[in-house]
This record gives C-alpha cells, structure tokens and sequence, in this order.
C-alpha cells in the first residue's frame, strides 16, 4: 500500500494539477478559505499506469465515488486517545489545523478527483499564517516524510511552490486587498528564479512541461458588488459579487506577488 501511495504521489507531481484558492465572505469580514487540488488527470494517469482503463467498457466495474467531509475537530475529538499518542510534530500540527477542514471528492468514471483544505473564519484575523496552517494540515498525512523527501531529493521540488512567501487579506468597506510579501529581497528571488528556471539544464525543461497545463485559479465571493478589479482579464459574475482570475503555475512560480489583487466595491 505504501508503494501505491508513493506511486500515485510521484503521478501526481508528474501531471498537470490545478489549484484554487476560493474566499466566499459574508455579510461582514467572516466566511470560509477553501483551497482546492484538482488531480482528475493525475488519478487518470496513475489508473493507466497500474494497468486500468483498458478493459471492455462493458465489461468494466463502475468506479468508485466519494464525497466527504473531514473535519479536523471532530477527528481530535473521537480518537483523542491515539492523537496523544502520535509523535509530537504530528500531534502538534493536530492542535494547529483543529478548526479547519477537508473535503475529497471522486469519481473514477467521470475522471475527477478534487481534494481541498478548508477554514471557516470569524475574522480577517483567521486568515493570518493560513498558508502554513495549510502545510501543516497536509503534513499530517501518513506519507509526509516520505513526499517531502522525494520533493527535496528530486528536481520535481523545485516546481512545487515557495515556502519563502506570506499572502495577507485586507477588506474594508469600500474593497479588498490580497498582498503577497516575500521572505527573499528583489535580488535574492531574481537569482532563485534565475535557477530555477535554468534553460542549460534539460532535466528543468522536462519537467517544466509537465506544469504547463497547471493554473492557480482564485475565486473571492463578497457581500457587496464589485466595481473594479486591479487584474487584467478577471473576470466578473453576473451578479456582480464574484470576481475569478488565474495564473499559469509556472509564471506564478517565477513571481508569486502576480495573484495580488485589488478590488474596489460598488459605492452602495
């Protein structure tokens, strides 16, 4: 079973996989942060690679389908006695993701495979630090060594996102703000950026390929209706309440402050 996991995590690295950061506030400054993993291709690829997908359609077994819900207290709650028996780190970021949640959504036939980790927020407030909530969150995994490892060890961990970076929300009541700051100077991530992307190194241009197909997709749904929004080509809802955009994962690689955003309200 471990062999399966890793398998189906290394597919994954190698396939393209969309995310989406999606903000849904409401009337006031609370409401719920949900990040998606959209990995339908890599749940094909990895079907193909254990030999399915090639029997007669009517021959073949109907594909498993999921849709849960996984919230983190409750979990902490029911088997309390083996979360304090977990090592420390894995125990620790228990209690640090205990207000936050996880869904999975499957459907073998239909080719979708949609994990997302999710807070539902009192404040503004509640958003700070959510990125690393969200590491910590996925840590807990069983295969977490073993992932950060093949990622560390591999030239496949330089195309899967900075720790270097914090993203801040602002909203107030004439907009809203999403503010990346970076840890590294100008000319520190001009250096990063210029190793990673090396153009002499044929294993970089390999995998770069695998990420071309891959997006960052953010989606903010505010009380109020919008009137502008700071990003070329966003896209806004008919009702005037939801503004989408995305970024290649490569290009979002080589500047994460590109997803920052401003958004003014309609004067109501």
């Amino acid at each position: 079973m471990k062999k399966l996991l890793l398998l189906f995590t290394l597919t994954l690295f190698l396939t393209s996989c969309n995310v989406t950061e999606s903000i849904v506030f409401d009337d006031g400054q609370s409401g719920q942060f949900l990040v998606t993993y959209q990995m339908g291709d890599a749940m094909k690829a990895f079907t193909e690679q254990m030999g399915g997908g090639t029997a007669n359609s009517d021959e073949k077994e109907k594909g498993a389908v999921m849709d849960t819900l996984m919230v983190f207290a409750d979990i902490m709650e029911t088997y309390k006695d083996s979360v304090a028996a977990l090592p420390e780190d894995k125990r620790l970021a228990m209690e640090a993701v205990k207000d936050m949640f996880m869904t999975m959504k499957m459907d073998e036939d239909e080719g979708v495979m949609d994990i997302g980790i999710g807070l539902n927020f009192k404040s503004l407030d509640g958003l700070k630090d959510i990125q690393e909530k969200i590491k910590k969150a996925q840590s807990i995994n069983g295969q977490g060594d073993q992932i950060n490892a093949m990622k560390n060890g591999s030239p496949i961990g330089k195309f899967m996102g900075s720790d270097g970076e914090r993203v801040n929300y602002l909203m107030s009541d004439s907009g809203f703000e999403r503010v990346t700051s970076m840890e590294m100077s100008a000319e520190e991530l001009e250096q990063s950026m210029a190793e990673l992307f090396d153009d002499t190194d044929e294993s970089d241009k390999e995998f770069m390929q695998y990420f071309e197909e891959s997006y960052y997709n953010v989606s903010l749904t505010f009380p109020k209706r919008v009137k502008s929004v700071s990003i070329d080509g966003a896209a806004i809802s008919e009702d005037g309440k939801t503004v989408t955009y995305k970024a290649s994962w490569i290009e979002y690689l080589k500047n994460p402050l590109m997803l920052d955003v401003k958004v003014d309200f309609v004067d109501e």
